[in-house]
């Protein structure tokens, strides 16, 4: 667009002006430590249906604060980055349908406090990214999941248990256990098949594969193999380091797969029934879809606190949702989940269509939409709805042409800033 400020890397050859010190990366680190902490479920088994209690407010706290120090140091950075709007302008129609329809179904105060988490959260992001580059925010996004995740997952093998994983300080459930451990593994396995880690980025690439196979869920391991999957294939070059190991990992995993327990041991898990059915699942599915169509909870959906639907012809009375689009049905109906499928859709037509960065977030993108299939979470106030809004932002235009080549520079480690100041700031579209 014309008349846009942004800024610019200095051309090869030209004097580069001086820099403008940006605020410190423990910042963006110890900010998101707050807001994930603040999403992630302190107490198994509960929905937030009004009111608040010693948790509520600790997490309120939380999210607050990390709020308004996000929002302090966009205040005193001395240069923004370049946004889009389109992130939010999805966003927000889907909250205000939500809103209406929990005004209509009688649960207004529970439902709007949701919406305004969510919306915090969002604004959180959107600070964060005018003061970082892409690559900056997802790194410390990164850190920040690795460190929750692994904690909780650390804490729950000490404390001891039957079965999966199960996290302790958090009480985090494996599902969310793994998708903590996930994206982080995806963003260092990026930069294995680079070549671009050093021993230790390795050993927590293990490490969190080890939490993500410990956990047992089987979503998730599904999506983090096709997510890696995609990632090999749209490497347009591999060094050559990279190609033998793979050429010695593809025997290894060929005997995990067929001569070990463990792929069968996953599958086959003793707390759930076959794989091929969807249990009761399908259930709940039912139920949302045969919601009359000349009703409002169809098109408007019954409000974000809607996590449960009543059922019919069972031995229990309500079905909680495992599907973030059927979830998403339910709570801003039909039209919600339209807005929904558009913003999806959108981000993986620019993760596709730009070479630059659909080596990296084609497959994280990959990893959470194969998760929202079978969980909940992709537009609520849980760390999977934070993970994709800020891929949402960095997929934006603005973001995106001056965020970095994946392929060609690192993540990981020192990258290079932008220059600001009058020589490095132009108007796009003057010659």
């Amino acid at each position: 667009m014309r008349g846009t400020i942004t800024a610019q890397w200095p051309r090869a050859g030209t004097k580069e002006p001086r820099q403008v010190a940006g605020p410190s990366e423990l910042h963006l680190i110890l900010i998101w430590l707050m807001t994930v902490s603040s999403v992630v479920a302190w107490r198994q088994g509960v929905f937030y249906t009004g009111g608040a209690d010693p948790v509520v407010v600790l997490k309120a706290l939380l999210q607050v604060g990390a709020l308004g120090w996000a929002s302090l140091l966009c205040l005193n950075c001395r240069a923004h980055f370049p946004l889009g709007v389109r992130s939010l302008g999805f966003l927000l129609p889907i909250l205000a349908l939500s809103v209406i329809g929990a005004l209509a179904e009688g649960n207004l105060t529970a439902s709007l406090v949701l919406a305004i988490r969510v919306l915090l959260m969002a604004l959180t992001v959107m600070f964060l990214a005018r003061c970082y580059a892409p690559q900056r925010l997802l790194w410390a996004l990164a850190v920040a999941l690795a460190v929750v995740g692994g904690i909780s997952a650390v804490s729950g093998l000490v404390i001891g248990g039957h079965g999966r994983l199960s996290g302790g300080i958090p009480p985090l459930s494996p599902n969310e256990i793994a998708l903590l451990a996930g994206l982080p593994a995806l963003m260092l396995l990026h930069e294995t098949l680079r070549a671009r880690v050093h021993w230790w980025h390795s050993g927590g690439l293990l490490l969190l594969v080890g939490i993500l196979i410990l956990s047992e869920s089987r979503t998730a391991l599904i999506g983090a193999a096709c997510a890696a999957v995609l990632m090999v294939l749209l490497m347009r070059t591999l060094p050559v380091q990279t190609l033998v190991a793979t050429l010695i990992a593809i025997p290894v995993l060929f005997y995990v797969t067929f001569y070990t327990p463990l792929v069968r041991a996953v599958l086959e898990r003793s707390d759930s029934a076959e794989l091929l059915t969807f249990n009761s699942r399908t259930i709940s599915w039912s139920a949302v879809l045969q919601l009359p169509v000349d009703s409002w909870q169809r098109w408007v959906g019954q409000g974000l606190s809607m996590k449960t639907i009543p059922v019919t012809g069972q031995y229990w009375e309500e079905q909680v949702f495992d599907s973030s689009w059927i979830s998403l049905l339910a709570q801003a109906g039909v039209l919600g989940a339209v807005l929904g499928l558009l913003w999806v859709l959108s981000c993986l037509w620019a993760a596709i269509h730009h070479r630059r960065v659909r080596s990296l977030y084609l497959p994280l993108l990959a990893f959470i939409l194969v998760r929202s299939l079978m969980e909940n979470g992709l537009i609520d106030a849980g760390v999977m709805f934070l993970v994709f809004f800020a891929l949402s932002l960095c997929l934006e235009r603005p973001s995106r042409e001056f965020g970095p080549d994946w392929e060609h520079e690192p993540f990981l480690g020192t990258a290079r800033r932008p220059t600001y100041g009058m020589s490095a700031l132009t108007r796009r579209g003057r010659p």
